[in-house]
């Protein structure tokens, strides 16, 4: 049969139209999000959090802020916990303190010590732009990408990462990442355990660049 050749210029438009959301032709939505964090230096986002862990039912709303290579502040504006904080410097340590009467004392403990971790377990440094991106290359699986629906008005993109061992994931199967199209950061994070939604990560409020220094982040 006769080859059809297609004018370069059509094709680039065609590309252009069926690559998802926030993506560059040839470009991966993934690509553009890690090249987006590279450009930034500190951030604070807002997180509201639903996690399901058997029976029990977990909400809250965490303040983050962060600053390369790896400094981050969390601190619980509503749910259990109000006005608890963790300040994370890198490394396997956190230093928290509760809110309430006991504010004022502070305590040194593992990253994944279950005074300090989520419902589901996930570590305090879990919920970080870095690492939510470094899943879908760290975690083993399949992962695809797609145009996702509207969130609070701007159009997304989302990363599915069906993962290989879910044992090895603390029985998470699928992760879904939802980035947006405008800044190619995350808005929405979903993980599931078969059919059931397990957690979802809601992000507002994402600032970038606003000049956090080592201050903001208080040991």
């Amino acid at each position: 049969p006769l080859a059809v050749r297609l004018p370069a210029a059509f094709v680039a438009v065609l590309l252009a139209l069926t690559a998802p959301a926030g993506a560059l032709p040839g470009k991966s939505v993934l690509d553009a999000a890690n090249a987006a964090f590279a450009g930034i230096n500190d951030y604070r986002m807002t997180i509201a959090v639903h996690e399901v862990a058997g029976d029990r039912i977990g909400d809250r709303t965490y303040a983050i802020l962060f600053k390369k290579p790896a400094l981050e502040r969390v601190d619980i504006v509503a749910g259990p916990g109000k006005g608890g904080g963790i300040v994370w410097l890198g490394g396997d340590k956190v230093k928290g303190h509760r809110g309430g009467l006991l504010s004022g004392i502070h305590l040194t403990l593992d990253i994944h010590n279950s005074q300090v971790a989520t419902l589901r377990g996930d570590s305090v440094n879990s919920g970080t732009i870095p690492a939510m991106l470094a899943v879908f290359t760290t975690i083993k699986g399949a992962v695809s990408e797609a145009t996702g629906p509207q969130i609070d008005g701007a159009g997304a993109s989302t990363v599915t990462l069906d993962v290989a061992d879910p044992a090895a994931y603390n029985g998470v199967t699928r992760e879904v990442l939802y980035l947006s199209s405008i800044t190619n950061l995350p808005v929405r994070r979903e993980r599931f355990a078969g059919t059931q939604l397990v957690k979802s990560e809601n992000v507002t409020e994402t600032k970038t660049n606003v000049g956090l220094t080592n201050n903001d982040f208080p040991w």
